[in-house]
């Protein structure tokens, strides 16, 4: 539903560029749902739900912030922000629905959920980075076995060699 949105707005396929793509990584926290009484009747209460979740266009980066909050079965989006990497300077946040206070309700919540995303990217970027270097140390260890292999191959074929051309001249 979110990516849906954001991949039909124009405002954000021109700043980040299209296509829109996001990523296994997420975060959500939920809020509300069971029964309440109001006035001694019971009640339903709505749900809420906060996610937060990585994206990524031809041009630039982004970290999507949902508010959704379901009302008798229906969705109603109550908050969709991306905050936008920008090449120098601090991010752009740009609402598509809501607006900053409705970013920082709940005490900020939203944003007590973006900083272990931060984090969780970055540390993929890093173990990203590890696992090439071990695919190039693996590599470089394959190639040595293979030229160690290779020497003894030679230094037996050079062995059964010399044993041949010594048959030859000398003859029982």
């Amino acid at each position: 539903m979110a990516m849906r949105k954001l991949n039909t707005s124009a405002g954000i396929l021109e700043v980040m560029g299209a296509p829109l793509s996001g990523t296994d990584l997420r975060a959500y926290v939920m809020s509300g749902g069971g029964v309440s009484l109001k006035n001694i009747h019971p009640r339903l209460r709505s749900k809420r739900c906060f996610l937060i979740f990585p994206i990524s266009g031809s041009e630039r980066k982004g970290l999507v912030s949902v508010e959704v909050k379901k009302k008798k079965g229906q969705y109603d989006m109550k908050l969709l922000a991306v905050d936008v990497a920008m090449a120098s300077g601090p991010d752009q946040r740009l609402f598509l629905i809501g607006d900053e206070e409705e970013y920082r309700i709940g005490g900020g919540l939203i944003s007590e959920l973006r900083d272990p995303v931060v984090k969780a990217l970055a540390a993929a970027k890093e173990f990203d980075a590890r696992d090439e270097l071990e695919d190039e140390e693996d590599a470089a260890r394959e190639l040595e076995e293979v030229e160690g292999n290779i020497g003894t191959r030679l230094k037996n074929l050079k062995e059964i060699t010399l044993s041949s051309c010594y048959k030859v001249l000398n003859p029982l």
